[in-house]
């Protein structure tokens, strides 16, 4: 997504901000197919998702609490 000005934009709408969850959220390992696998909760990412509120678009970063701890 564009940042300007340290404030992150979605890609198809230009002049809207990103907004972000207030927490952090955790994408485990899945095994096996969708109906029988089992989640791994041991093995993931840690995310912090971006998520445009005009089209839904929505991005994925590995959460760094340095880097998005403050609230962009």
């Amino acid at each position: 997504m564009p940042i300007r000005d340290g404030k992150r934009y979605c890609i198809t709408h230009t002049k809207t901000r990103m907004s972000r969850t207030d927490n952090f959220k955790a994408l485990s390992n899945v095994t096996g197919d969708a109906k029988s696998g089992s989640v791994d909760a041991q093995a993931g990412l840690v995310v912090m998702p971006f998520l445009c509120e005009e089209c839904g678009y929505l991005e994925l970063y590995v959460a760094d609490r340095e880097r998005f701890g403050s609230g962009e």
